[in-house]
């Protein structure tokens, strides 16, 4: 867990009054404790991110939130893949022959 100076720290084109917004508008959720807000590493990815958005390639403040929702709705997605790819593998060769070919074939009808 990393403090607000710490994190300032580690990104470096981050001021506080830019954290302190992101905070506001809860595009990172640190914990409070009683220091102050705390931040674990998947706050840290995030605000590089928002740092890189918004500083490197010119993303304002409105477009922002749906740029961080479809990245969170991809990740989610990713997640899910990677849960099914493990659930496929495990029930051995040919029910994943079977889920291949349906893929392969494309939707069908309900």
């Amino acid at each position: 867990m990393m403090t607000e100076n710490e994190v300032l720290q580690r990104i470096g084109r981050l001021d506080r009054e830019r954290l302190q917004l992101c905070i506001r508008h809860t595009w990172v959720r640190p914990l409070l404790s009683a220091q102050g807000h705390v931040f674990d590493e998947t706050d840290l990815a995030r605000l590089t991110l928002i740092t890189e958005l918004t500083e490197d390639l010119g993303v304002n403040d409105e477009a922002l939130p749906l740029i961080l929702n479809l990245l969170d709705e991809v990740n989610t997605l990713r997640r899910h893949m990677r849960a099914v790819d493990q659930a496929l593998g495990e029930q051995g060769t040919e029910v994943c022959a079977a889920v291949l070919e349906r893929l392969r074939n494309g939707p069908g009808e309900d």
